[in-house]
Order: structure tokens, then C-alpha cells, then sequence
């Protein structure tokens, strides 16, 4: 996988190659797929609800491209399906946030969107920690997330998002080790 382009602006110009998915940077025009998947219910029972309305969530991609420290990405497959968003965001100084996962394809794209994602945030952004946080009851994401060298704190009671959520931390300096063994189960030949 390689990284050309800058990520100067919160539009990463390029295309982040991986085997099974590609990540670019979410543009307007990605608006309805963004809101339907958030629409859901098994897929967002650990988040939180959107307003199933067209205008809105392409006044907040439109807003999130301008926001700076926020890039938002849709995954999408080898032959150009979209199967998902990730993003990193909320960066200030060496820390960012990696979130904004909402994967319809299958296990191996939702491993390697969120690892071309850390990877982005390391190489490119040149971030040394990222932080999550995930429901408790996600195991999903807590299997993912651990998978991918993220260290989970105990579980704290929100009362903002009225859920309860662990919160997790991955570093660069461990990102490789992680980065090997995650390719070494989702590319089996």
C-alpha cells in the first residue's frame, strides 16, 4: 500500500489502497449512502441516532470537510461498492480519534478499512496515539479494536451519551506489530 497526495487540507486527496477495500476521502455526493447505513438499527444499536434526513447529513459532510483535524472516509470494495465510513478526527497535536466505523461489508473489509485508517493516521498524519471509544455491549468493535493493538481502559458510565463505554488507546510505536499479525489473518494466500 502506498500514500501519495497531502492531507493538508481535511480532503485527503488520494486513494488509500488496501486488497479488499479503498478508502476516499466522503464527498456530498456520498450523503445518502452515509445516512441510510446510519439508519440501520442492527448496525447502530451502540450509536448514536441521526435524523433520517438528506439535507442535514449533507450539511454535516459538508461541515465535517471543512472542520480541521477531521478526515472521514467511505470504504469502498475492490470493484467500487461502498461498504462503510471510518475516520480519524478530533486531532490535536500528536492524538487523534479513530472512529466513525460503520461497516456493511464483510469481516475482512471492516480489519483492513480500520487498519488502512490507523495506518493513515501514523504514516501520513504523523500521529503518534489514537483513542476510541466503544459501547460495552460491542463486541464487535471491542474484538476489532483489540485486534488492532487498541488497550482498553475500564468501562465509564457517560451520562451525555447515557450508555456505558470503554475507552481504548493504540500507539504508533506498537501499530507495526499489530499491522503484521492483522495481515497475516486477512491475507491468506
Amino acid at each position: 500500500m502506498e500514500y501519495s497526495g497531502r492531507a493538508a487540507d481535511m480532503i485527503y486527496d488520494q486513494m488509500i489502497e488496501g486488497r479488499y477495500v479503498r478508502l476516499r476521502s466522503i464527498n456530498e455526493s456520498d450523503a445518502q449512502f452515509s445516512l441510510d447505513i446510519r439508519q440501520d438499527k442492527e448496525k447502530t444499536k451502540y450509536l448514536h441516532p441521526v435524523d433520517n434526513d438528506i439535507n442535514k447529513q449533507t450539511a454535516w459532510i459538508r461541515k465535517q470537510m471543512a472542520a480541521p483535524g477531521d478526515y472521514f472516509f467511505v470504504a469502498e470494495s475492490a470493484d467500487g461498492d461502498k461498504v462503510g465510513t471510518v475516520g480519524v478526527y478530533g486531532i490535536e497535536k500528536n492524538v487523534g480519534h479513530l472512529g466513525r466505523l460503520l461497516m456493511v461489508g464483510n469481516p475482512f473489509q471492516s480489519f483492513e478499512a480500520t487498519m488502512l485508517a490507523m495506518k493513515f493516521a501514523y504514516e501520513v498524519l504523523g500521529l503518534d496515539e489514537l483513542y476510541g471509544d466503544v459501547h460495552v455491549d460491542n463486541t464487535a468493535s471491542i474484538h476489532i479494536s483489540g485486534a488492532m493493538g487498541f488497550h482498553f481502559k475500564e468501562p465509564v458510565y457517560e451520562e451525555e451519551l447515557d450508555r456505558w463505554v470503554k475507552y481504548c488507546t493504540s500507539y504508533r510505536s506498537e501499530f507495526p506489530e499489530y499491522e503484521s499479525k492483522i495481515k497475516q489473518m486477512i491475507y491468506r494466500d
